[in-house]
């Protein structure tokens, strides 16, 4: 099923630290004629491809600036525009909820959206208003929407972001966070075209900081939830039912595309904000025509490059796929190397996940 990262709007009420957009000029939002031309494109797809569905995952900036009435008219053109594959188009939603209130609320449930996607961190001045990111009146306002939340009955899930500032407290955030949601992603922090603030972080620190916070996750993982990564390892290595998030998939170049907000395309969030994909314009190049193309096979041919070379031999490869694409076009102008995370993997697997479970990965379905 295809997923389009829809960013209909770059503007955001935050500052945080570690973010792309934040120090990019930024596009206007999407016009209602683009939108149009996005519902219209959407439509197109889907009747030619009648077991298809697609996904449009709203992001930002912050979605949340472009008010009710934007998110109601989405609604209204979705209806006009694709009346025979409306309910093959699903909603979902990345927000920091600090501009939630129930008007906003109602118009993303008349979208069907059901559960949000957010992101925090207790630490003090990495997410935050204003120059220098009050945390403190952000966080007030982040749990006040989680409270709306709760009160309309949708679920939430929390993406922590690990800097350099985390790495001291790795058990300290383990309790805050799992103490809040059940739903937890944690994340290295992604920096590109330099060091934001001194918040890098390296492969091995983020397998430490992963491994500190595994050895509390799995003596009581019911308890606690599911926390990515450590839940989709132990996916795979149970040969229970697992997925992986798109960097480890392997197979983004078959689902992923991003619509920016002048109708721009791309392949995702990454390889627009960093100007490393441009698959044209939603006005004059049609879905199916983005996932058609030539280039696009590169992405599709990835995996038989990796397994060929960076990632020859390495028993990791069903779980890691040589990572994401991105950061291979970013550093090496191509697709053909593996990521530099690749490392944090294997480290954190044979550092701390094997050893304390007890399991030694041989491939999908022989953990030993």
């Amino acid at each position: 099923m295809p997923t389009i990262i829809f960013k209909a709007t770059e503007r955001c009420n935050a500052n945080c630290a570690y973010c792309d957009v934040v120090h990019k000029k930024l596009a206007p939002d999407m016009s209602m004629e683009t939108l149009r031309a996005v519902f219209n494109r959407v439509n197109d797809y889907l009747s030619e491809k009648p077991e298809e569905q697609i996904t449009l995952t709203w992001h930002g900036g912050e979605v949340l600036l472009l008010g009710a009435e934007y998110l109601r008219a989405a609604a209204r053109l979705q209806d006009e525009c694709c009346p025979a594959t409306k309910k093959r188009v699903h909603h979902s939603i990345q927000s920091n909820l600090t501009l939630l209130n129930q008007e906003l609320v109602d118009a993303l449930l008349a979208l069907g959206i059901r559960n949000v996607g957010t992101s925090y961190d207790p630490l003090d001045h990495v997410r935050g208003f204003g120059g220098g990111r009050d945390s403190d009146s952000y966080n007030k306002l982040f749990l006040k929407g989680v409270s709306l939340l709760e009160e309309n009955g949708m679920g939430w899930g929390l993406i922590y972001v690990v800097t350099k500032r985390s790495l001291p407290y790795p058990a300290e955030l383990f309790f805050h966070l799992t103490n809040m949601t059940r739903t937890l992603m944690i994340n290295p922090v992604l920096v590109h075209g330099g060091n934001q603030d001194g918040l890098g972080i390296t492969p091995e620190e983020y397998a430490d900081f992963l491994g500190e916070m595994f050895k509390l996750w799995w003596p009581s993982r019911e308890r606690y939830g599911m926390v990515r990564p450590f839940s989709e390892y132990h996916g795979y290595y149970s040969d229970s039912d697992a997925s992986l998030i798109c960097t480890r998939s392997g197979n983004c170049g078959h689902n992923h595309m991003y619509i920016g907000p002048q109708g721009q395309l791309s392949h995702c969030s990454s390889a627009a904000d960093w100007g490393l994909i441009d698959y044209g314009n939603i006005g004059d190049t049609g879905i199916g025509e983005v996932f058609g193309r030539q280039k696009r096979k590169d992405w599709l041919d990835r995996s038989e490059v990796l397994m060929k070379g960076d990632c020859k031999d390495c028993r990791f490869w069903d779980i890691c796929h040589g990572g994401c694409p991105m950061d291979s076009l970013a550093i090496h102008g191509d697709l053909s190397h593996k990521t530099n995370w690749c490392e944090s993997t294997r480290l954190f697997l044979t550092r701390y996940f094997e050893p304390i479970t007890g399991l030694r990965y041989e491939g999908r379905g022989r953990a030993l």
